[in-house]
């Protein structure tokens, strides 16, 4: 039988090289359909690993300690979304049809006069009112309601069409999350293995993209469901309707940088102490300069409390790389771009810093 001869090492490197690009091609256009499931199984895997690590300190199987975390995730996931539906679908179509009244009446401000009284906010709801009677601004916002209206309509057919799909997307990512949990210290030594780089950037690297996620998780995601929460039961306090509602919107604000949960709390409580003095109700009027401070104090004052006791100075990641890489996140990779835009920008940066330095040391 003839000895099997393999080609020269150059023309079988850039065989293999052709083979390899090819081969990686396709398997991209197979997984594009789950990019997004499996980076949020990655991101959640992320959030819940030191659960995973505490279980199996107590429980030596990793597959029971994987699969209970899961479920614990599964259940966690799914009760809350039941709640929400349940209790904000309600206050969520009140507030619809609410706001779109005001639009057509231009009654924005919910001012009540008082026979007898002019005040600055009396003035300013009539003359706003007079203005909507116009025909042509009635006209602008009987369009501007229409579309709107259809605009919501769409957007929820779309997501009913799209459950199936959002169904498996949803399967794919909690059974993702269950190797993850399992093999994921594995799978990152061998991703660190491949890189061919030197050792001292590979740990820095890895040392970096750890730091980052850090930050991004614990300093942003955590405290922005704390602020949520404490701005939910804030505004029950404090008697503004529908604060489950709001809490959620608190959450997902907090998200964002420089803009944080004021946008939602500060015009509440402004909104309180104008009707409250349009009014001549000192009640709501010291309700909302309560709900003022507290805003403040609390629901703001624990980004600045509990950012350096979760980060310290461990993480270095510039405001305005989480700022643009949480909003270009969203937009490319869905949910988990909270957390995956900033990596990507923090990782840019370290390969940026490896190739300053390999250049000055050449």
């Amino acid at each position: 039988m003839a000895a099997t001869h393999f080609p020269k090492d150059g023309v079988f490197k850039y065989f293999f090289m052709g083979l390899f690009l090819a081969i990686a091609v396709l398997a991209f256009w197979v997984a594009k359909p789950f990019v997004n499931a499996l980076l949020t199984s990655a991101v959640v895997a992320y959030v819940f690993l030191p659960v995973y690590r505490w279980l199996n300190k107590r429980v030596p199987s990793k597959n029971l300690c994987a699969a209970l975390v899961s479920a614990f995730i599964i259940v966690l996931f799914i009760a809350p979304l039941f709640f929400i539906v349940e209790y904000s679908a309600p206050d969520a179509r009140y507030i619809y049809v609410r706001a779109k009244q005001r639009i057509l009446t231009g009654d924005f401000m919910d001012v009540s006069c008082p026979p007898g009284k002019d005040t600055f906010m009396c003035r300013m709801s009539n003359g706003i009112q007079d203005l909507v009677r116009e025909p042509s601004i009635r006209a602008y916002l009987d369009t501007f309601t229409s579309k709107g209206t259809n605009f919501i309509i769409d957007k929820i057919s779309g997501v009913v069409l799209a459950l199936p799909f959002i169904i498996l997307n949803l399967f794919v990512t909690f059974f993702t999350v269950f190797y993850l949990l399992r093999d994921g210290g594995k799978l990152v030594e061998h991703i660190k293995n491949l890189l061919p780089i030197r050792q001292t950037h590979r740990e820095h690297i890895f040392k970096k993209l750890k730091d980052a996620a850090h930050a991004v998780v614990y300093g942003s995601l955590l405290i922005a469901v704390i602020q949520g929460a404490v701005g939910g039961i804030g505004f029950w306090l404090f008697g503004v309707s529908s604060p489950l509602l709001w809490g959620i919107l608190m959450a997902l604000f907090a998200l964002v940088p420089f803009v944080g949960t004021a946008v939602i709390w500060l015009p509440a409580a402004l909104i309180m102490i104008a009707a409250g003095s349009s009014e001549a109700n000192p009640a709501i009027v010291w309700k909302g300069i309560a709900l003022l401070v507290y805003g403040f104090f609390v629901i703001s004052g624990i980004d600045n409390v509990l950012k350096p006791s979760l980060i310290g100075d461990r993480a270095d990641v510039h405001p305005v790389l989480i700022l643009v890489g949480v909003l270009g996140g969203i937009t490319v990779f869905g949910v988990a771009g909270f957390i995956i835009g900033p990596l990507v920008l923090a990782l840019f940066k370290v390969f940026l810093d490896i190739y300053k330095r390999e250049y000055d040391e050449a």
